[in-house]
Formats: C-alpha cells, structure tokens, sequence
C-alpha cells in the first residue's frame, strides 16, 4: 500500500496535484484524472522533537488524521506514508575568541573574531575584505591560537 501524488491536466488545460492511495501495483484510476504528467510517491511531512506520530480515526466524522498534530489525511494511509522529521540537536558550540586591534595609520579600532566550532576568522577592518579575509590581524590572530 503506497500513497502517490499525481499531476495532471484537467478537462480546462490546468494543472491539478491529488494524492491518491493504492494497494499493490501503481495504476492511474479512471478518466478523472485526464493526461498525466507527473507522477512520484508521497509521504506526509511531521516535524516533532519528542513525540513520533500515530494516527486516530473519529468516531464522529470518520476521517483519518496524524497525531499529535491533528493533520488530515486521505483514508488508506498508514505509519509507513508518514515522514517523521526531527529537529538536529545542537552541539555545544564553544566561546569565540575576540581581539581588538588599534590601526597603525588612524585612531580606529578593529575586532577580530575567530570561530572555533566552524576554524573560521572575521575582521571588521577594511584590509579583510580586499585580502579576502586574510588580512594582517587574522594572520596576527592565526599566530597566537596556534602557538
């Protein structure tokens, strides 16, 4: 049992997506579904950090949706046509390292930051950016982290 999302022209020249259910092998119903242009397998998207996702039928108006979300879906769908999506889990990212530089020709102040989680170094000076980050401070700075 599979969910397909098909995209076909119907009877105006228009695109229409619908998601269908099918047991076994892939065939498009029937005339309502007109040429079809594109079809792929489907799974809903569920994003929780803790909770995995179930499905509950009502009592009360028959339809089918994903819990704890409550989203609607088509009859026919099971656990295997859901997609659960987790969050990534944060690494502790350590302190960025900062220094300030005074510039040798006027009375402005620089800072230099380097990146330990990522290796990479930022300068607020002009020179940074015409170097293409290489600048006097990121080599002074590059100096005292690798002694």
């Amino acid at each position: 049992m599979a969910l397909w999302e098909f995209t076909h022209l119907n009877k105006h020249g228009n695109y229409k997506t619908r998601i269908i259910h099918t047991k076994g092998s892939l065939s498009i119903p029937g005339k309502a579904f007109g040429p079809v242009v594109m079809a792929k397998r489907f799974k809903y998207k569920y994003e929780h950090p803790l909770m995995g996702p179930g499905l509950f039928k009502s009592p009360i108006n028959g339809k089918l949706y994903i819990i704890p979300s409550w989203t609607e879906v088509i009859e026919g769908t099971t656990l295997n046509d859901i997609e659960w999506i987790k969050p990534k889990i944060k690494t502790k990212q350590e302190e960025t390292i900062i220094q300030t530089f005074t510039s040798s020709s006027s009375d402005k102040t620089y800072e230099t930051k380097y990146y330990p989680t990522s290796g990479k170094y930022f300068c607020s000076c002009p020179g940074s950016w015409r170097s293409q980050g290489n600048c006097k401070h990121i080599k002074q700075m590059k100096k005292t982290i690798n002694k």
